[in-house]
């Protein structure tokens, strides 16, 4: 089992991106500094690091879990706290997948982050209070870009024991499971819900389990930590 515990990633917009979470979504507000900001999105931290010196402007892939019923309301929800939700091809702006059996929605936040709200049908977390920020149960994808997606996927199966999820493509793989999951994307890619070709920006990650230590992934500015799952 793989739960996210927190992703720490950087960006050049942390007032806007206060203001989008904090006041817009309704999402609680564990700490803010000059240059960081950190929320509580169910059992899961979402961390903003100021990056003033970075060359661009940083953005990420990152899903939140919802309950499996819920994604009509969430659409309802997000409209009505003004976020507009990324159309896909066929004027839908829900796509249902397969082989996951879940159904996401996407949009943009104010650093560009593309950010998925997921429903999987196959867990058994469905809810009949009205939909509210209360309804984001956590973090459960973070994305990694990297130039060789099977070289990366073989090396998280090897050394943290993480293994592919379904999807496994040159240019794209899914490592952990439907509690946590590591979107691999190839450099370049197009994020899925959106126009946004994936670049590498550094991504800190602590997850529960029982390894000790904090590992890099290849060469890549990526790490992952791990927490006593107690400590959740």
């Amino acid at each position: 089992m793989l739960r996210i515990h927190s992703i720490k990633l950087l960006t050049k917009q942390l007032e806007q991106l206060k203001k989008f979470y904090i006041y817009d979504l309704g999402v609680p507000l564990v700490e803010s500094s000059s240059n960081t900001l950190t929320l509580k999105v169910g059992t899961s931290d979402l961390i903003f690091e100021q990056a003033d010196n970075a060359e661009k402007s940083p953005f990420y892939h990152f899903a939140f879990d919802i309950p499996e019923n819920k994604i009509e309301e969430s659409i309802t929800w997000l409209n009505s706290v003004g976020v507009t939700l990324n159309l896909f091809p066929d004027n839908s702006y829900q796509i249902y997948s397969t082989t996951w059996n879940a159904t996401s929605i996407y949009f943009g936040d104010p650093a560009g982050n593309v950010v998925e709200i997921i429903a999987r049908h196959t867990l058994d977390n469905a809810n009949l209070t009205p939909f509210t920020c209360k309804n984001l149960l956590n973090i459960s994808e973070i994305g990694l870009v990297v130039n060789d997606v099977i070289s990366i996927k073989d090396l998280l199966s090897t050394n943290l024991l993480i293994n592919g999820y379904k999807d496994n493509k040159e240019t794209f793989a899914a490592v952990g499971d439907e509690d946590g999951l590591f979107i691999l994307s190839a450099y370049r890619r197009v994020w899925l819900g959106s126009d946004k070709e994936a670049e590498i920006f550094k991504t800190e990650i602590t997850v529960e389990g029982t390894h000790e230590g904090v590992f890099d992934i290849g060469q890549y500015p990526y790490s992952v930590s791990f927490v006593n799952s107690s400590l959740n």
